[in-house]
């Protein structure tokens, strides 16, 4: 009998990519659409874990969501704490302040054990609390609010592109 482990399954080295790339496509394309720049350098490895390694927790949604969203709170909360939100980006500046640096450190440790906190352990959320914390991304409600929007996109498209791609007896 023939399951659903079948031309997908067999073949996710090829179709994960793809399957990145069109989930990739969309978001920008309704960013673009809509005005929103949903799109942002830290949904890519995101949707490749989803894609590429489906069976892993870090590829569930909870874990995608969740981490991003725990990324995003705890860059927004270091970088106003520290003062690093009011020195130019590490992109301005074509430099790294101390601020900065302490920003991003710390903003990576306290996302990590958030993430663990919540069972929501997503590594690539991590570049998300970077480019909060060294200033890639504003840190306002704003892009705050872009960032979710990204990120619950990527989620849920990811997640179809996971489901594929998964084998289902795992």
């Amino acid at each position: 009998m023939q399951t659903r482990d079948s031309f997908a399954v067999r073949h996710r080295e090829a179709l994960a990519p793809l399957a990145a790339a069109v989930v990739l496509g969309l978001i920008g394309v309704l960013g673009m659409l809509l005005g929103v720049p949903w799109l942002f350098p830290s949904l890519a490895p995101s949707v490749a874990i989803q894609a590429s390694t489906p069976a892993l927790p870090s590829a569930r949604p909870w874990n995608v969501f969740g981490g991003h969203l725990a990324g995003l709170a705890c860059g927004l909360a270091v970088v106003y704490l520290t003062g690093a939100a009011g020195t130019p980006s590490v992109v301005e500046a074509h430099a790294l302040s101390g601020l900065r640096v302490v920003a991003a450190v710390l903003s990576v440790l306290l996302s990590m054990w958030l993430q663990g906190a919540l069972r929501a352990r997503h590594p690539a959320a991590e570049a998300t609390t970077m480019l909060i914390a060294l200033g890639t991304l504003e840190p306002t409600l704003r892009t705050a609010l872009s960032v979710v929007g990204g990120v619950a996109l990527v989620t849920a498209l990811g997640e179809a592109a996971r489901r594929l791609l998964a084998d289902p007896d795992r």
